[in-house]
């Protein structure tokens, strides 16, 4: 048994690594152009490589999807992308850490809508306690203790991060949709031929976002490519070392101790950066604000033992 959570640990650790690189890309983009152009950039490395990938996992035989499968796998990427672009404007206001801690309302969205589309699907009246803890915990990291008050600039990042863990939550439940009727690998190798394509419209229909593109590929265009593709690895990875722990362990308990343990993880790779790097990342490391971060997660891993368990 303990050689699976490893697994879901070393998960957690490249889910880590990825969003110190967003933060990164974000800093980058912000420097010579914005936001847009990352969306652009994502969705063309993210929705390529993996087509690719899948196409090659699938053998290059490739089914027909019907139109509603497809129509669904378009939306599907159209939220992604959406999301993305929030995901991008939280990044840039706040650590990387905080971001992180918010994302753990991914999994409480995605239980109370999964009853609304997919088949088999409840929610237990402890789950429903887990719900409200996570909630209350990703709420703490927006007070500020010496002020007695909760910090307004931390509240626009909460409601941010709020619609992007809605906006993921949607998009995996959507994608779930239609794997209940298709293949899971070609259900991706479609959903990624859909945000490629999506990444293409945008660049040659958005005139904002083809221009930030161009300006930040004219810039650092070898930087941000290559960043992108590792980050793109290091997610995919991720997901088959998942996947794979999810094949000797329950699920619920791999899923646990990845969403646990990820929080964990930012917070150490935060701070050892803006100890040693600090021109790469600088997060506040304040002895108050450190301790006030690890107990949200503890409280965060209650709320999530009880979604998972419940």
């Amino acid at each position: 048994m303990i050689f699976p959570l490893l697994l879901a640990a070393a998960a957690a650790t490249l889910y880590a690594i990825t969003n110190h690189i967003d933060k990164f890309l974000v800093s980058k983009a912000s420097a010579h152009a914005d936001h847009r152009a990352l969306v652009v950039m994502s969705t063309l490395v993210a929705g390529g490589m993996m087509m690719l990938i899948y196409a090659i996992i699938c053998g290059f035989k490739i089914e027909v999807f019907d139109a509603r499968s497809l129509l669904v796998l378009a939306g599907s990427a159209i939220l992604y992308a959406i999301t993305l672009a929030i995901y991008f404007c939280a990044l840039k206001r706040d650590d990387t850490t905080i971001i992180v801690i918010m994302f753990n309302l991914i999994p409480v969205f995605s239980l109370l809508l999964s009853p609304l589309v997919l088949r088999d699907q409840e929610v237990r009246p402890l789950q429903l306690l887990g719900c409200l803890i996570v909630l209350a915990a990703a709420m703490i990291v927006t007070f500020e203790s010496d002020k007695k008050r909760f910090s307004k600039s931390k509240l626009v990042t909460f409601i941010m991060m709020a619609f992007v863990s809605l906006g993921y939550s949607m998009w995996f439940i959507l994608t779930r949709f239609v794997t209940q009727d298709h293949n899971f690998e070609q259900t991706t190798f479609w959903l990624n031929v859909m945000i490629f394509l999506v990444g293409i419209i945008a660049f040659l229909l958005l005139r904002k976002y083809r221009k930030s593109f161009l300006a930040l590929v004219k810039k650092t265009g070898p930087l941000i490519f290559g960043l992108n593709i590792t980050n793109e690895l290091c997610n995919s990875f991720g997901m088959v070392l998942m996947t794979f722990a999810g094949t000797m362990a329950p699920v619920a308990l791999v899923s646990f101790c990845s969403q646990g343990i990820q929080p964990f993880m930012s917070l150490l790779i935060g701070a050892i950066l803006t100890v040693f790097f600090p021109k790469i990342e600088k997060e506040n490391i304040k002895r108050k604000e450190i301790v006030r971060r690890v107990i949200t997660v503890l409280v965060c891993a209650v709320g999530l033992a009880c979604v998972n368990f419940g």
